[in-house]
């Protein structure tokens, strides 16, 4: 009987962690109790001019926060997460559509081809692309960072996953047998503890029951 093959993938540079939120030890305070985000003590860090454009932003920064996290990553330049956000609205990266019908107003969120835009603007190689789990590790074997559509409930291991995609966050590596994946580590800019925060680490069924099936891939021209 043959051994398995155990593979343990990390990109080959360090990937920063930014969260939504300015102050990440308030996530499960502000994501899950209901904590006021204008009441984040330390809000101007995010580059808002006003606390209330600071917690307008909080619930809906996660592709700018991934975004930020892969330009610094490849040496781009560092910019506050809301001039991010500013950024990608002006350019119609966040999309909203409003129903005549009713008057209602339903938030889609980012859209993939932005975020990849703004990254090209940048210096790095960026492409928006839909995959399999499968497929991840190999990108993260040639050095390229993933960001990936999966539902936020995927990084609380206390939720049900109910649904996929909504949420982005930034895949930094995997555990493998026989080249299948096992596990994804994760960079999650919503991750309610610090230990879903920074590296977490996500088991295959869940990440694949949050999945949307899309991922944006990126790396610096220079280095991969």
């Amino acid at each position: 009987m043959s051994e398995l093959t155990i593979e343990n993938i990390r990109l080959p540079y360090s990937v920063p962690y930014y969260a939504q939120i300015a102050s990440p030890e308030l996530a499960e305070s502000i994501f899950v109790d209901g904590m006021d985000p204008a009441l984040d003590p330390r809000w101007a860090e995010s580059g808002a001019e006003t606390p209330q454009e600071y917690a307008y932003w909080v619930e809906r920064a996660c592709g700018v926060a991934c975004l930020k996290m892969c330009i610094e990553a490849a040496g781009g330049p560092a910019r506050s997460l809301v001039d991010w956000a500013r950024q990608g609205l002006e350019r119609g990266g966040y999309l909203i559509r409003h129903n005549e019908a009713d008057g209602s107003i339903h938030e889609v969120g980012w859209v993939h081809r932005a975020l990849v835009e703004m990254a090209q603007e940048n210096g790095l190689a960026a492409e928006a692309l839909p995959a399999n789990p499968e497929e991840i590790p190999a990108y993260l074997r040639q050095g390229k960072m993933v960001i990936a559509s999966v539902s936020y409930q995927a990084g609380d291991d206390r939720l049900e996953i109910t649904h996929r995609g909504g949420h982005l966050m930034v895949v930094i590596g995997a555990e493998c047998i026989d080249g299948n994946p096992q596990a994804f580590y994760v960079n999650n800019p919503s991750g309610r503890r610090a230990e879903l925060q920074t590296g977490a680490r996500l088991p295959l069924e869940r990440f694949a029951a949050a999945y949307s099936g899309r991922i944006i891939v990126m790396g610096n021209i220079q280095k991969v």
